[in-house]
């Protein structure tokens, strides 16, 4: 996985979870910039010593979930607005997840935000079976 060594420079646990091929139909480019941001997010919301967990379900499901701080429900929508931060102390530009949900619409896909099993937020991304 490309992302793995940008998790041990965090000290971060990443980890693959997949039953099977899974094919998704989109752009490829796109596809990899959604799960590309995705991961990182992810890797830069979760402690060193922490995990990371990418998941793969068919039909065309995928999930992230980290178990970092988490994102409160109340902010969860506002995450995919261009240029929010949750933090103004954070290196980010606030772009990497309204990147995410563009990239949804254009694959007609939905995507959704779950508190972790454990801590941590479990994002959620379906694509349609068309």
């Amino acid at each position: 996985m490309a992302m793995a060594p940008l998790a041990h420079s965090r000290g971060v646990a990443l980890a693959l979870e997949a039953d099977e091929p899974v094919w998704l139909r989109g752009e490829p480019t796109l596809l990899n910039e959604l799960l590309s941001n995705l991961v990182d997010n992810a890797l830069a919301h979760t402690p060193p010593g922490g995990n990371v967990v990418l998941r793969v379900y068919a039909p065309g499901v995928l999930e992230v979930e980290d178990d970092g701080p988490g994102i409160p429900p109340a902010e969860r929508e506002r995450v995919f607005e261009r240029f929010y931060r949750r933090s103004q102390q954070g290196s980010g530009a606030g772009l990497g997840l309204a990147i995410v949900g563009e990239i949804c619409r254009a694959h007609l896909a939905s995507i959704t935000l779950h508190d972790g099993a454990e801590q941590g937020l479990k994002v959620r991304v379906s694509f349609s079976a068309t």
